[in-house]
Formats: C-alpha cells, structure tokens, sequence
C-alpha cells in the first residue's frame, strides 16, 4: 500500500449543481409536507405521510445519487442496481417513521427520536448507496468521519423536523429547509470525505462518464417531476384551505340571514373607526335601527314574511351605502350604521335615507308590509368618547325615538343620559330594597255591594325609598322589569299574600296583580302550584289579576296559561277592564259612527243565552255613546229575531241579501236611474227566512 496514492476528489460541475437544485426544493417541499401531516386526521393524514415520505425519499436519494455519479473516479466503475434500489426503499421507510415519531411523541423528545430515525435513514441509505458504487481499486474509509457525517444527519434532522413542528414564521420557514438541507448534503459529502480511492501508478485520472451524464440527468428530471408533484398537492391544498377559511371567515364574520354584517364584524369595524378618527381627528356617527311594526308582522303573518322583511331591508341598506358607510344585523329586528361625517347636513342625508327604506312598502306574496323603524344616533367623539358609551348613547336616542309618538329619529342629548342615569340608579335601589326587606305588601278590601260582606282583599305592593319617599306601584312595576326583576318581584308579592292570606276566615281570597311578563313564562303555572303547597292557600282563595295589556301582547299564550291555572282552581281576574288601553276606551276616544258584530258572535246569539246577553250588551253600550250598531253575518230567522228583540240597528247577511255586481234600485229610483252604480250588495225585504250557506260573506 505504499505506492498507492490517495485521489483527489474532483466533481462535475453541472451534475453538483443539479444535486445541489434538487436537495433544496426537496427539502423545501418535504418539509412543507411534514407540517402538513402534523395539521390534519385521519385518512388525509395517511396520505400526506405517504407524500411526505415519496418527496423525502425522492429528493434524499436522488441528491445522493446524482452526486454520487458527479464524482470523477480515476478507476473503473459499476452500480449494483439492488443496493441501489434497497438505498432508496432505506429512505421511503425513514421518513414516515421519523415523521410519525415526531409527531405522536410530541415536544423535543419526540423530534429528537423521529430526527434520530431520519439520520439513520440517510445515513442507511447513504452507505447502501455507496456500497452499490463498486470501484475496481482499493477503497480506504476513514471511519471518525463516517461517524461525524451519520451524526450531522441526526442532529440538523432533529433540528429540522422540531422547526417544522413550530407555529408558523418566515425564519421557521428558511431554517428548516436549510437544516434538511444541511442533514443531506452534510452527510453525503462528510461520508464522501471518508471515502478514499487508492490510486495506482498505472491509473490516470478519468475524463466524464457520458454514461453516468444522461443518468444523472434523468435521476434530476424524475426527481423534480416527483417535487413539483408534491409542490402542486400542497399549493392546491393551500389553495382550498384558504377558500375554506375565506368562506368560513365569512360565514363567522355574517348574518347567516340577510348577508349583513353581524355583531363580531361590527365590533371589529366599531374598533377601527374609533383608532382612525384618534389618529386623523375626525368623527363618525353611530346610528341604531330598531324596527317598529317587527313583531306584529311575525305575529299576523308569520315568521316567512318577517325575514322577507329583514332581508328586503338588508338589500335596501346595502344599496344605499356610500364611502365610509356601513350596516350590520345585530340580531332580530336590531340594525346597527356607521357614517363618517365632516358635517350635519351630510349626516342627517344619510339618517334620511335609512329612514326612507325603513318606511318603504315590502311587497310579500300578494299583499304589502311597512315596518318602519326607530333611529338612534351618537356622534364620536362629541357624545362619548369610547366605543361602549357610543353605542349605550345611540342606544338611548334610539329608545327615546321609540317612545316618541311624533318623531321616528332621535339625536342624542345629555338630558338622555342624565335621566338613563337616574333611572338605572333607581334600579339599583330596587335591588337594594328587596334584599333589604323595604318593600312592603298592603291590602285593600273587597266587598259584597249588595250586604257591605267583606269578599276579599287585593295585595298591593308598597316602597317607601329613604331618599325619595313613597314609590308609585306602577314605577315600580316598570323598573322591576327594566332591571330583570320582575319575577323574582313577582313570586315574592305572590307568596307573601299567600301566607298572609293564611290567617285570615276561610271564605276571603286574596287577590294579585301579576305582570305580563310574568304571566307569559313558561313554568308561572308551576310557580302558583308551589307557592300554594308551601303557604297552604287554597287554590280557591288565590285569584290572579291580568290586564288586557297580557292577553293583547301574546294572545294564544296567555290563553293557554290561563287555563292551566284555571285548572288548578285558582280564580283568573281580568284588571284595568275599561282603562286607557281597553276596546270601551277605543270607543270613547274614537269619533266612530258605527259598531259592526263580528259573524262568529251572531252564530251563537240564538242558541247561547250568554252570548246573547254579551251582544245586547254591546248594543246597550253603543247607543249609550250615541254610536249605531249592526249585526253581521244574519243567516237565520232566529239570529234575526234575536237581535231585533234586542234594539239592533241595522243588520247585514244572507238572509237580507247577497253579494252581486248588479246595482240596487234605491227606494223612489227607476231602473235607469241605477244605472252606472257600483255597490257590492243586492237589496232585499227582511222577510223571507234562507237556510244558513257555509261559504263566508264578503
């Protein structure tokens, strides 16, 4: 071994640079496609392991290989096509391994191992390449080197996989690539360093394989084909992802209703034009819409027609909306607007214009809706000076716009704010008092008019404020439901005459008022039945007192839960009957010249005596208000017979006569004269008696 001497080693430079072009996209790509794997589940996860693994073991392989036939060896040389092959199935089994190592085990550790099988999968297939790159000459390897480059490829593959394991970041992104890289090249040139070709005497030093050039160039071109796979799945997939995100950022970011904006969306928006009118010194107008006639709509028409109406509204807001304009949906029949204003006039333009689609007809189906709607504005930075008073003042303006009869749109002024602050301050003393025991419960009795007996007595509930004495019921009342108190008021008024009620004589009930709200929960039935079982009260001594206001707010849910305490035998009181809000004061107020029966009455005033009763009684009162009364729905001689006893004025009918478009000849009138009238009903004589007809008059 004397004579021999160690070669040189010398690279073709275009075969270097095509290895060198393969190693970095692939360990791009590759890398990319490890932090795929550790992203998704399931059966997606098999098939980014299985890209992973076919770009790894491509690239790894194909760096090797072609780097491998760059090396100009002065003595002849052969590839053994099964070594060859056993190098790149050492790399198809590494990389799945150390991927799947990485990821289950998880932090360090798990990189540390999975960067372990990795280098060894490199360095695997390394070696089993070399050993197919069989050299006719003594080959001398160096082996502190053979071990230096396997452990390179440990540690810049532990450094590399615990990169592509992190959050994303720009650097995370360049240094697990150039690890990879490093773990690759580093090894192979390392090991190659340890290879040493004793050259002989007689040997010179060999000119270009072109054998080894095509294959080189094949092995480059097969392997970036196989790269730029890989490259096109994960930028489809990228692709598809951020549509999905998109889509679902949207759909987070929406109404699902109408498409508007909604409540996240606007905060985000609200945030943004507060720091933009901090920073350049302008202002913007919050503007609240609530619509007014919503729940009617809903209640009458159901709940179809109510979103053809949100969303009608939604396209007419969206039309309407100029530079720095915007509307989000809140949620039911709540709208929300911001304007960038420079002036009053270009503000109130923009007030108006909502106003006037708000106000704008809806067509649905074959008839016509008008919501309309209460407008709310405050001004940053004039009205507040934070985005949570913003909206707590455009909220009052627009609440004050509500309760106001003559004006539709309220600006906000500090007399709002000063009463919305006297009035939650009044609410906080409520809360106070009821846990402090100020409240009070008096009662006023009941008696029988005709012997002076006493029948019963009504709880009426009393607050003496320490500051501002005496509280009237009804304020009370409203702040009670304002604060969300009004159950819990109204079980402890309805317990504490219960049990009041308990010393009293047997025959004496107690009455109470209960609110709406109250009223119309679900479980009040169920409240009644244990407040009795707890005082002891007989369900008949208990009589609950509603108002007209309960049964017009929820008419078929008030119906329900009157009968459900009916059954408990508990008595049910119909309060304020007559008051500002009943139908007798309708008629008192109304300057009307007639009362028409409803035909579902006249169907049972000649077989129901109690009805009969209730449509005189109607007459009794119409003529006491100088107002004439007419029956409807006439059929039968009977029905005729009853409200003629009765003082009816005028009656309409089948009976009397039907509907045609022929028109009547007027007592005194000639054929001709009629001539040109358009009236929908055919005179005839109050006589004969017809058999009632099923279909309904028009």
């Amino acid at each position: 071994m004397s004579n021999h001497i160690y070669e040189l080693k010398v690279y073709n430079p275009v075969l270097l640079a095509g290895a060198l072009v393969v190693c970095v996209a692939g360990a791009w790509i590759t890398m990319r496609l490890i932090t795929r794997v550790a992203e998704t589940r399931g059966r997606q996860r098999i098939g980014w392991y299985f890209l992973a693994a076919l770009a790894g073991a491509s690239f790894v392989w194909s760096t090797h290989f072609v780097a491998m036939l760059a090396y100009r060896c002065n003595a002849a040389v052969n590839l053994d096509p099964v070594e060859t092959v056993l190098s790149l199935l050492a790399m198809f089994v590494a990389v799945p391994l150390a991927v799947m190592a990485a990821i289950r085990l998880y932090g360090r550790g798990g990189c540390a191992v999975g960067g372990t099988i990795l280098g060894l999968g490199i360095g695997s297939m390394h070696y089993i390449g070399m050993a197919a790159y069989r050299v006719d000459a003594p080959v001398v390897w160096n082996m502190p080197l053979v071990v230096l480059s396997v452990l390179a490829g440990i540690v810049l593959s532990s450094l590399a996989l615990m990169l592509a394991l992190r959050p994303a970041t720009v650097s995370r992104e360049a240094g697990m690539t150039l690890a990879m890289v490093g773990a690759v090249a580093g090894l192979h040139f390392t090991g190659m360093a340890a290879m040493h070709v004793a050259v002989q005497p007689h040997m010179q030093m060999m000119h270009d394989n072109g054998q080894f050039l095509a294959i080189g160039f094949a092995v480059i071109g097969g392997s970036m084909l196989t790269i730029i796979a890989g490259i096109a799945c994960f930028v489809i997939d990228g692709s598809v992802r951020q549509d999905s995100y998109d889509e679902l950022h949207r759909m987070a970011m929406s109404d699902a209703l109408t498409g508007l904006p909604n409540r996240i969306s606007f905060n985000e928006r609200l945030e943004q034009e507060v720091a933009m009118a901090d920073q350049s010194g302008t202002q913007f107008a919050l503007i609240g819409i609530d619509l007014n006639k919503f729940k009617e709509i809903n209640d009458t028409r159901g709940h179809a027609a109510g979103d053809i109406v949100l969303t009608t509204l939604a396209e007419r807001f969206s039309a309407l909306l100029g530079k720095g304009e915007f509307v989000a949906r809140l949620g039911g029949d709540e709208f929300i607007a911001i304007h960038r204003t420079s002036d009053s006039a270009e503000l109130h333009g923009f007030v108006e214009r909502i106003r006037h689609a708000l106000n704008q007809p809806i067509p649905i189906d074959d008839y016509v809706v008008s919501s309309g709607g209460s407008i709310g504005v405050a001004v940053y930075p004039l009205d507040a000076q934070d985005s949570e008073t913003l909206i707590s003042r455009a909220d009052m303006a627009m609440y004050r716009a509500k309760t106001d009869l003559h004006e539709t749109v309220w600006y906000y002024e500090n007399s709002l704010d000063q009463n919305a602050s006297a009035r939650r301050a009044l609410g906080e003393d409520l809360k106070k008092a009821m846990q402090e025991g100020q409240l009070s419960l008096f009662y006023q009795v009941q008696t029988v008019v005709a012997t002076g007996e006493i029948s019963g007595y009504e709880a009426l509930l009393r607050w003496d404020h320490p500051a501002k004495g005496a509280i009237p019921p009804l304020e009370i009342i409203a702040l009670a439901d304002e604060n969300g108190l009004i159950v819990q008021l109204g079980e402890w008024v309805l317990e504490q005459a219960c049990h009041a009620a308990m010393g009293w004589d047997d025959n004496v009930r107690v009455a109470v008022n209960m609110s709406a709200t109250q009223f119309l929960q679900p479980r009040f039935a169920d409240v009644v039945a244990d407040i009795l079982d707890r005082s002891g009260l007989p369900a008949r001594r208990l009589a609950i007192e509603i108002t007209e206001t309960t049964v017009q707010r929820d008419r078929r849910r008030a119906l329900a839960m009157a009968r459900r305490v009916h059954t408990l035998g508990v008595g049910l009181a119909l309060d304020e009957f007559g008051g500002s809000h009943s139908v007798l004061s309708m008629l008192c107020d109304f300057p009307f010249d007639k009362i028409k029966i409803d035909r579902s009455l006249m169907k049972q005033v000649a077989t129901d005596p109690a009805m009969a009763e209730l449509v005189r009684s109607v007459m009794v009162a119409g003529h006491a208000l100088r107002i004439s009364v007419l029956a409807q729905g006439i059929e039968t001689a009977d029905q005729l017979a009853a409200i003629s006893s009765r003082g009816c004025d005028e009656g309409q009918g089948y009976l009397i006569g039907h509907p045609t478009q022929m028109a009547p000849t007027a007592p005194g009138m000639r054929p001709d004269d009629a001539h040109g009238m358009r009236q929908p009903f055919a005179a005839r004589p109050l006589r004969a008696a017809a058999s009632p007809l099923s279909y309904p008059e028009i």
